[in-house]
Formats: C-alpha cells, structure tokens, sequence
C-alpha cells in the first residue's frame, strides 16, 4: 500500500484517463440480450406512460377545481342579485315551469342550472373551495395511483416479453 503510494508519480502510473473496467470472461447469451432490451424497452414506455398520465390528471385535477370555483362564484353573484330584490324569470316557460333563467346582469348560471334560488344561496354561503375540501383532491389521488399502475404494468409486460422471446433463443 505504501509503495503503491510512493510510486503513484512515477511516469506511466494512472496516466489513463478511462476508467478501470474488469475483462468481462463470459459474454451474455441470447436470452439474456433479449431480457435485458426489453426490460429497458419497458422502462422507456413505463416513464413515458407516467409522464403522459401525469399531464392527464394535472389537466383533470385543475378543470375540476376551476369549475367548483367557477360555481362559487355564479352562486355569489345570483345570490347578491337575489338579495337585492331581483326576481328571475323563467329560463324555458313553455317547456319546463321550473328552471330559472340565472343569465343577468352579468351572472352566469354554469353549474347551477336547474337548481332553485335557495339553493343558490346556500351554496354562496358555503365556504369557498380549497383544493384539499374540493373534489379535485380525490381526482388527484385517483390519478396518481391509475397512472403508477399503468406504468408498472407497461415495464412488467415488457419483461415478461423479454422473457418469452428469451426462452425461443438456444443457449449453449
């Protein structure tokens, strides 16, 4: 150890730039290149899958959020309306005696249509949605685990090819 160190200047000592790398004795068989492609195959698809379900349940997550907001926020402008004394109108009288027509003075009625005044109000007095009390929390979860299933079964089908066509290869 000591002499390796006192001659570690010595001309042509770690001179070598490429790294040490034993002499393999046994090159891999067949099999074992079937195996080990299609298992690398399998890991390309597999973040490829989990990167394409993460932008799905991003997309997913985030329309539902807005439009649990987009809603809040119709109720309060209807119930502000509502409270002033303004009375709506039938949205449909000759087809449906029900359905008000919350389209005025600038409200919209995207998510509360079909819903009566009074529960307009109460969902305007409800608390504003967070993430974590909408329904875009359980989305998100949902998401996650369909995609980590996906992309486990994209690598293991794979593998399992690999090892099918592995076994059709005549190793010695």
């Amino acid at each position: 150890m000591i002499w390796g160190l006192m001659n570690a200047g010595a001309p042509g000592a770690m001179n070598s730039l490429s790294p040490f790398q034993p002499k393999r004795d046994a090159p891999l068989t067949g099999g074992a290149r079937f195996i080990r492609g299609f298992t690398r195959i399998g890991a390309v698809v597999a973040v490829l899958v989990a990167v394409i379900g993460l932008a799905i349940t991003y997309g997913i997550v985030n329309e539902g959020y807005s439009r649990e907001v987009s809603v809040q926020r119709n109720a309060q402008c209807i119930a502000r309306l509502s409270r002033a004394g303004y009375v709506f109108k039938l949205k449909y009288p000759s087809i449906d005696s029900r359905t008000l027509d919350y389209d005025v003075n600038g409200c919209s009625d995207y998510g509360l249509y079909g819903k009566s005044v009074g529960e307009i109000i109460a969902i305007a007095d409800s608390p504003a949605p967070t993430f974590m009390t909408s329904e875009a929390a359980s989305a998100l979860g949902m998401g996650l685990i369909i995609t980590g299933i996906c992309a486990i079964v994209a690598y293991v089908l794979f593998w399992v090819i690999g090892w099918v066509f592995a076994g059709f290869t005549r190793d010695a």
